[in-house]
């Protein structure tokens, strides 16, 4: 959910400490956490309400999820990275333009002028 690092954590805790006191610290990190966890519970009770008022198929919010998934794999930089990296373990490529003839879409003919390495 956020990305914070090792590096980030301990300036915040640095900055807690600095600003609420040593003495103060475990109560606002005990109020945090009680909050936290309202947020959830209170998040996880919408979700639950609004599934049952729709009246939706759980099954189908797991295949609404894998389509999303599917449409995710679509993203332009995942596809470029599919298509130009020689990967051993065969991930799929995405199909070829009807019509064309070989696997980038490309005529038979230009398939292996399709890198110049000069060219770059």
């Amino acid at each position: 959910m956020f990305d914070i690092g090792a590096g980030e954590f301990i300036a915040i805790a640095i900055v807690a400490v600095l600003i609420l006191g040593p003495d103060k610290l475990p109560k606002a990190i005990a109020t945090v956490v009680s909050w936290t966890r309202t947020i959830r519970e209170q998040a996880a009770s919408a979700r639950r309400e609004i599934v049952a008022a729709a009246e939706i198929d759980p099954s189908v919010t797991e295949d609404f999820k894998s389509a999303v998934r599917d449409i995710g794999e679509l993203h332009p930089r995942r596809l470029a990275a599919s298509i130009l990296t020689d990967d051993a373990a065969g991930t799929p490529k995405p199909p070829a333009a009807p019509g064309r003839g070989g696997s980038n879409g490309l005529p038979d003919k230009q398939q292996a002028s399709i890198f110049d390495p000069d060219a770059t």
